[in-house]
C-alpha cells in the first residue's frame, strides 16, 4: 500500500475505534458522548493501534491464541505510552483505570487488553482484509484527492485541539490565581472557607449577598467571568470524565462542578419547553436549587 493508502487506513480504523468508544460509553450514560481527544468522529489512537496490529502481526496471523496474546501487548503498550506522553505534554491524565483490577498506575488494565486482545485478532482475520481491498479499488488520482483532503481535515481539528487543550489549562491556571488571591485576602475570616477551590467560591458568594461591599461585588464579578470561559470545556470533560491535574486538582473539580450545573441548567430548560407544548405547568429548579442538589449529591458521593 502506498502512502495514500496508509492514511485512509489510518482514518478508517482511527474511525471504528471512535464508534467503539461512543457505544461504549453513551450507553451507560443513557446520552451521546462524543468521546474522542480530537472534535472530529475520529481516535487517532486506535488508527495507530490498528495499523500495528494488521502490519506487525501477521507472522502471528494463521495462530490464533498468539495473535492474541501478541494484539494485547501490543495495544496495551500503546495506551500506556499514550496515556503517559498526553500526561506530559498537556499535564493532565485523560484516563484513569485505578478502580480496576490488575491495573498498571491506572493507565492500562486488564479488561481493556482483553477487549483490545480479541478486537485485534478479529480486525486482522475479518476487518482488514475487507478494508484493504476496499481503498485499494480507489485508483489515482482519487485516492491520492481523497486522503489529501482527510489529511487536511485532521491536521486542522488537530490544531485546534492542541489550542482548545492550551486555553483548558490557561482557564485552570487562572483559576488558581484566583483562588491564591482569595486565600491571601480572606483566610482568617470567619466565613471564609479555604479547603477546596469549591469551598472558597461558594463562602464567597454567600458573604457578598450579606455584604454588599465593592471589593467582594469586584470578586463575585470576577468569578463569573471565569465561570463563562467554562463552557467552551464541556465536551473535553463529558469525553474525558475521569480526567485528573496534578497541578490544578481543585480547579478541576470546580470546572467540572460548574459543567455538570450548566447541564442540569439546560435540562430545566428543555422541561420547560415540553411542558409548555404539553400545556402542563412546570416549575423549574433555579441555580441555587440544582447548585444545592450538585452538593448533596457529591457529599453523598464522598461518604
Amino acid at each position: 500500500m502506498n502512502l495514500a493508502q496508509l492514511f485512509m487506513l489510518f482514518i478508517v480504523y482511527s474511525f471504528m475505534g471512535w464508534v467503539g468508544e461512543v457505544i461504549y460509553c453513551s450507553i451507560p450514560e443513557k446520552h451521546f458522548i462524543n468521546r474522542g481527544f480530537l472534535h472530529g468522529s475520529v481516535c487517532p489512537v486506535y488508527g495507530c493501534g490498528g495499523l500495528l496490529v494488521v502490519f506487525c502481526l501477521i507472522p502471528f496471523k494463521d495462530t490464533w491464541i498468539p495473535l492474541f496474546f501478541a494484539a494485547m501487548f501490543v495495544t496495551t503498550v500503546l495506551e500506556y505510552f499514550t496515556s503517559w506522553i498526553m500526561e506530559i505534554l498537556f499535564h493532565n491524565r485523560w484516563w484513569d483505570y485505578s478502580q480496576y483490577k490488575l491495573n498498571i498506575n491506572g493507565r492500562v488494565c486488564l479488561l481493556n487488553s482483553l477487549i483490545f486482545g480479541a478486537a485485534g485478532m478479529l480486525a486482522l482475520h475479518f476487518v482488514h482484509p475487507p478494508v484493504k481491498w476496499l481503498i485499494c479499488q480507489i485508483k489515482s488520482p482519487y485516492i491520492e484527492i481523497t486522503s489529501g483532503v482527510l489529511f487536511v481535515w485532521f491536521a486542522t481539528d488537530l490544531i485546534l485541539t492542541v489550542r482548545t487543550l492550551k486555553l483548558f489549562n490557561k482557564k485552570l491556571e487562572e483559576l488558581k490565581e484566583f483562588s491564591t488571591t482569595l486565600t491571601e485576602k480572606f483566610k482568617g475570616e470567619i466565613w471564609f472557607k479555604y479547603d477546596s477551590a469549591v469551598d472558597m467560591f461558594k463562602s464567597l458568594r454567600e458573604q457578598a449577598k450579606l455584604d454588599a461591599s465593592p471589593v467582594l461585588g469586584v470578586l463575585t464579578e470576577r468569578l463569573d467571568n471565569l465561570n463563562k470561559k467554562y463552557k467552551s470545556s464541556l465536551r473535553l470533560l463529558k469525553a474525558f470524565p475521569k480526567m485528573q491535574s496534578k497541578r490544578y486538582s481543585e480547579q478541576l473539580e470546580h470546572i467540572r462542578f460548574q459543567v455538570k450545573l450548566e447541564i442540569e441548567l439546560k435540562k430545566e430548560a428543555l422541561k420547560m419547553k415540553y411542558a409548555e407544548k404539553k400545556g402542563v405547568a412546570y416549575q423549574p429548579l433555579s441555580k441555587d436549587e440544582i447548585t444545592k442538589k450538585l452538593e448533596d449529591q457529591a457529599k453523598a458521593a464522598a461518604k
